[in-house]
């Protein structure tokens, strides 16, 4: 069981003024966890209460199993904290857990369903609602977007669209998830935090078809250069290389400078060095490891460096069709 599961029980079955006592206790990070756990705690079962209770008092395990309601807890934290930290804890919490249920939904529900749902908001609504996903979801959701809808390619817009995210918000979301109500049950936002939207649009990229993929960020480059480029910049990244399969490993050390990939695996995950050194011989792999340990300490700009010429010899491999990566090409 989760320890904040376990600490939130506890709490729940303890009189309320031995709680308020608790909280005074607590740090300011460990009264939000526990007061996100007693939010969102299912009914507890007596047999979860009795594990926890088996080494406490006699007293404590007849007490039964009761949820906090958030009113009650306000009621305790009021005992505990200043009236302007409880209301800034429950205004993020409480907005961010009740969020929550929508995404969940759209998560378990078929991908054209909610496409279906989704495909006559704005994409900047689109977008909003699929950076919340996860970004496989996210993907098989897309490919069901119409390709056209007036002037604009959908797809398109909000691939874009979600590349320019920066930041989300409980209440933006929040706001977003209330559009959706009368088709979903729950209402739903994510928790507040800084999104690398390039980062999203980039993973749901890679998981699109190869030929859906170039044209998307085909089209968004005659649109916005510069996007299109920190899209494709985030596409691969030099940790992906554990994704490959050999047959891909062979062809960029085929390609890739023996000294380039030297410096670029100073420091690597033992993963990607091992991924390399299975897929050459056994005297050549061992003449590697030797040039490795020659080779010394390397500046950290220079490992970036070759880094970078190493991930732009792959994404050429990829773009030639030499190598695949991403979204498997349809068959026919």
């Amino acid at each position: 069981m989760d320890n904040a599961r376990k600490a939130a029980i506890l709490l729940s079955i303890l009189p309320e003024n031995v709680v308020a006592e608790i909280f005074k206790y607590l740090k300011e990070h460990e009264i939000e966890k526990l007061v996100k756990a007693l939010i969102t705690m299912e009914e507890p079962k007596k047999e979860e209460v009795l594990s926890i209770l088996e080494d406490a008092h006699n007293e404590l395990m007849q007490v039964a199993p009761l949820k906090l309601m958030p009113e009650n807890l306000k009621a305790i934290l009021q005992k505990a904290l200043p009236p302007d930290k409880i209301e800034k804890l429950f205004e993020g919490l409480i907005a961010a857990e009740e969020g929550k249920a929508i995404f969940r939904e759209l998560e378990n529900m078929p991908p054209k369903t909610v496409a279906n749902i989704i495909k006559n908001e704005h994409p900047q609504v689109i977008a909003l609602i699929l950076s919340q996903l996860k970004p496989q979801k996210a993907a098989e959701i897309i490919q069901y977007l119409p390709r056209r809808q007036g002037i604009a390619n959908v797809q398109e817009e909000v691939i874009k669209r979600i590349a320019s995210l920066e930041k989300v918000s409980n209440q933006m979301v929040k706001k977003v998830a209330d559009t959706l109500e009368e088709e979903i049950l729950g209402v739903g936002a994510g928790k507040e935090e800084v999104l690398s939207g390039v980062d999203i649009a980039a993973e749901i990229v890679n998981i699109l078809p190869k030929d859906l993929a170039t044209e998307i960020l085909d089209t968004i480059r005659k649109e916005n250069a510069f996007l299109a480029d920190s899209i494709e910049e985030k596409m691969f990244k030099f940790e992906d290389i554990v994704k490959l399969d050999n047959k891909a490993i062979i062809e960029i050390l085929k390609n890739v400078d023996k000294n380039d990939l030297l410096i670029a695996l100073k420091g690597a995950p033992q993963e990607i060095i091992d991924k390399f050194l299975a897929n050459m011989s056994k005297r050549a792999a061992q003449m590697f490891l030797e040039d490795m340990e020659v080779l010394g300490a390397v500046r950290k700009s220079d490992v970036e460096n070759a880094r970078k010429r190493i991930i732009s010899v792959i994404k050429n491999l990829i773009q030639s069709g030499v190598i695949e990566y991403g979204g498997a090409e349809e068959m026919i």
